[in-house]
């Protein structure tokens, strides 16, 4: 397994760094063990305001794209070692969904494109997520939103053609949007 880190914001040396990436490598490397090294990349990105660090893991797995977000006040490895925890209660609930509709093949985009920097407008734009669009059930775009952590997915839908948006309600149920 690779492990790529960016530290965009961040003043963490590369001893710290290589602890990392030892870590991460050991921790993750054994759900991997049937692959070659670099058939798996581990994303690191490791952001620090006002000794705050923040860890964001991105990892793909069984076809979907996990990630974990963690913030702690001490260190960057004790914000990686909560991420990790995270990751691998993600993996451990991925796997059982997954095998639940197993009798599906579900494929999901590869990772975003990272977002290019301009000037800021009033509603500036400060992220811009690129994917490749492959024709899916609703029941196939809610579990990949789930996967993702997110709270919204846009997707193809399989049995209209169109561009179709599920979302998180705030009454834990699901709702869709359609064009007409």
């Amino acid at each position: 397994m690779l492990v790529q880190f960016n530290t965009k914001n961040s003043n963490v040396d590369g001893n710290t760094l290589s602890i990392m990436e030892s870590k991460a490598a050991r921790r993750f490397s054994r759900y991997f063990a049937n692959e070659a090294e670099d058939a798996t990349t581990l994303s690191i990105k490791i952001s620090d305001k006002k000794f705050r660090f923040k860890v964001e893991l991105t990892l793909p797995y069984y076809g979907f794209i996990l990630r974990t977000e963690t913030y702690d006040d001490v260190s960057p490895v004790a914000a990686l070692d909560k991420s990790m925890d995270a990751m691998e209660s993600r993996m451990s609930k991925s796997k059982t969904k997954i095998q639940k509709n197993k009798h599906r093949t579900i494929e999901i985009a590869p990772p975003p494109i990272p977002a290019s920097e301009e000037e800021p407008d009033i509603y500036s734009v400060v992220r811009i997520k690129s994917y490749e669009m492959k024709p899916m059930s609703v029941q196939d775009a809610i579990l990949n939103m789930n996967m993702l952590g997110h709270t919204f997915f846009m997707f193809k839908n399989e049995e209209t053609d169109k561009i179709s948006t599920v979302y998180r309600r705030a009454e834990d149920d699901y709702g869709m949007i359609e064009p007409l």
